[in-house]
């Protein structure tokens, strides 16, 4: 979605390929500082090797990640499968989410919206044709998805409609903690924020915001390039000490202490509730997203890299 990389052509059948999958135990993991270099397996898995944009689940037996030429899978828990989809153009996937697991939609390049509601993907009407970024909601009658141009579709359970957007740039992400309580980064750096009943720039800057998550409405994270971390206390946006100036494209987490963050070239970041910290990466690829399920933590990212973290 951000970085530019090769973008070889696969075929979408299974294949079996050599990916990288890491297995941490949280309670010894390797902070780069330290000098420690541990042996992280490679091992074969049932993918294929396309850039994956964005990973969503509603458990460790359920989960979808996106990509590059309108790539879907799903896992099972045991495992990895290419679903198919009414998408015939090879265009990119950049996100998917979830109310459920039998309701989730995907959102890519040409205003692609599908939509899973528990057997098939079915292509929705969005109504344009721009890319479309991010997507995140409170429930299924109540979702939002952002992309270029300044785009925001709302979606009331029956249709995609478009509202009115306080910004002309790029938007990248959406999230939120309740319908009332929603944010969305930009290309410019603006943060911007819904009320429920419209969308303001609640924060401006120059470092593009590629990621939004969060604990609370007073907790909530925001990451971007250069190694930007944002912290929102429910009054003010304030930077954090990211330790890295590589560029941040998934954050994620399972409490105020502790989230994690991933980026350019393999850079994976832990937060503990007091600081950031780089930690042992198994791939020198771009990290794209992170989602997570109690101790187990996913990431996705180019040339076929999935990795997990536990």
């Amino acid at each position: 979605m951000i970085a530019s990389e090769p973008n070889p052509s696969y075929p979408r059948s299974i294949t079996y390929i050599l990916v990288l999958l890491i297995s941490f135990n949280m309670t010894a993991c390797f902070d780069l500082s330290s000098g420690d270099q541990p042996h992280d397996p490679i091992v074969d898995f049932e993918w294929p090797r396309e850039y994956y944009e964005a990973i969503w689940g509603s458990s460790d037996s359920n989960i979808f990640v996106v990509g590059r030429n309108a790539i879907i899978l799903h896992h099972d828990g045991s495992d990895w499968i290419v679903m198919d989809h009414p998408v015939t153009q090879q265009i990119r996937f950049n996100d998917v989410w979830g109310s459920a697991e039998d309701h989730v939609f995907v959102v890519g390049e040409a205003g692609k919206i599908l939509l899973y509601e528990g057997n098939e993907w079915v292509e929705m009407d969005s109504d344009v044709t721009t890319r479309l970024n991010g997507v995140w909601g409170s429930a299924a009658d109540n979702a939002f998805i952002v992309g270029s141009g300044g785009t925001i579709l709302h979606y009331d359970g029956n249709d995609w409609s478009k509202m009115d957007s306080p910004v002309t740039e790029e938007i990248y992400t959406v999230w939120g903690t309740s319908d009332e309580n929603i944010f969305a980064g930009s290309s410019r750096g603006n943060i911007l924020h819904f009320n429920g009943t419209s969308w303001n720039v609640m924060h401006e800057g120059e470092p593009s915001i590629f990621n939004i998550w969060g604990t609370s409405q007073n907790h909530i994270f925001a990451v971007g390039s250069g190694g930007t971390i944002l912290l929102y206390d429910g009054d003010e946006w304030s930077e954090m000490d990211s330790s890295t100036t590589k560029g941040l494209y998934g954050i994620w987490g399972s409490g105020t202490n502790m989230a994690y963050a991933a980026g350019l070239n393999g850079t994976l970041l832990r937060y503990n509730g007091s600081y950031w910290r780089q930690i042992q990466s198994a791939t020198i690829e771009n990290l794209k997203d992170i989602w997570g399920f109690r101790d187990t933590r996913y990431v996705v990212g180019g040339f076929g890299a999935i990795l997990k973290l536990e």
